[in-house]
Order: structure tokens, then C-alpha cells, then sequence
């Protein structure tokens, strides 16, 4: 232990060890109390922009998910299986208009061999093509299979294919059916 005398007249009081005692650490504890509250300040604007925009997309959420129980709802009401029966009923009717019977016969042309008469096309709707089922009459057998040749070699035509045939020997006419894919674009 030391023991100082002060031998002046008035006390000495030692300033030094009350500022580094007291007021130092007051200071230094401020400070970080200021930097602390700044940073906190910071990022509580910083973060509030991004809590509003959260706030946004969950109520966009909310909303999409009440248009999507509606929808569903909704959606539970149709019957599929009568929708696709009938759309695929009005898209066959739509396509059989569509189907340019100029171009078509503009390929039999081209196709059809001088003694091979036709006497029926029927078209029939499948997805981008359309079968035809067509009904014609020869005067030989080899005149009926120069047709198929000529169909297989159109790019217009595809997968040719004899479904009926039947000789008349009064007549001597060869009468067959034929189902081949024209691919139109419809």
C-alpha cells in the first residue's frame, strides 16, 4: 500500500485516475451504444423494403391460390369425357371444311393412272392428317396397283392400303376401296 501526503495547501485530487476510471469507459460504452443503435437503424429500413416486398408477393400468393381453388372448383363442374367427345366432333367437322379438295384432286390427278376411275372419297379426321377411304374402279389389276405405286411415291400420301376388292366378270371392272392417309396441312 502507498501512502501518499499531500503537503499543499489545498488537496490535490488526482485527475488523471478519475478520468481513466470514469469517464473513459462512459465514453467508450456511448460510442458503441451509438454504433450499435445506427447499425440497427440500418438495417431495420434496409430490411423493412424487403418485409414489404415479402408482404406483396405472399398476398399475390394468397390471391393466386384463391383464383386457383376457384378454378378447380370450377373445373371439378366439367365433364371431360363429354368436352373432349364433342370438341373432337367440332374439330372433325372444322377440318373436313378446312380440307382443300382443290389440292386434293390436284394430287389424284397425279396419282391416278388414265383407266382407274374413282367413284367415292370419304374424308375422316385424325389429328393433322386426314384418311381417305376411297372407292374406285379399274379396268385391270395392274392398272389398280400403278394407282398404290403412285399414291406411295406422293409426299401428299401415306400408308396405302387395299381394304376391299371384288372382280365383275360380266363388266370386267375391277372395284376396290382403298384407305390412305393425306397429309394436308389443316
Amino acid at each position: 500500500m502507498v501512502l501518499r501526503i499531500n503537503f499543499s495547501e489545498k488537496p490535490c485530487v488526482e485527475k488523471k485516475e478519475k478520468l481513466f476510471k470514469i469517464y473513459i469507459p462512459i465514453l467508450i460504452v456511448s460510442l458503441i451504444t451509438i454504433l450499435n443503435s445506427m447499425v440497427f437503424l440500418y438495417y431495420r429500413t434496409k430490411n423493412s423494403a424487403s418485409h414489404q416486398q415479402i408482404n406483396k408477393l405472399k398476398e399475390q400468393i394468397e390471391n393466386y391460390n384463391k383464383k386457383m381453388t376457384i378454378a378447380s372448383s370450377f373445373l371439378r363442374k366439367i365433364p371431360y369425357k363429354k368436352f373432349k367427345k364433342e370438341y373432337s366432333f367440332y374439330y372433325s367437322i372444322s377440318a373436313k371444311k378446312m380440307l382443300s379438295w382443290a389440292d386434293l384432286f390436284n394430287q389424284f390427278e397425279k396419282a391416278l393412272p388414265e383407266d382407274v376411275k374413282l367413284s367415292m372419297i370419304s374424308p375422316k379426321v385424325e389429328g393433322r392428317s386426314v384418311l381417305l377411304s376411297i372407292s374406285a374402279e379399274a379396268k385391270s389389276k395392274d392398272s389398280e396397283l400403278k394407282f398404290i405405286e403412285n399414291l406411295e411415291k406422293n409426299k401428299n400420301f401415306a400408308h396405302p392400303f387395299v381394304e376391299y376388292e371384288s372382280f365383275d366378270p360380266v363388266t370386267k371392272i375391277l372395284k376396290f376401296s382403298i384407305s390412305v392417309q393425306y397429309r394436308n396441312k389443316l
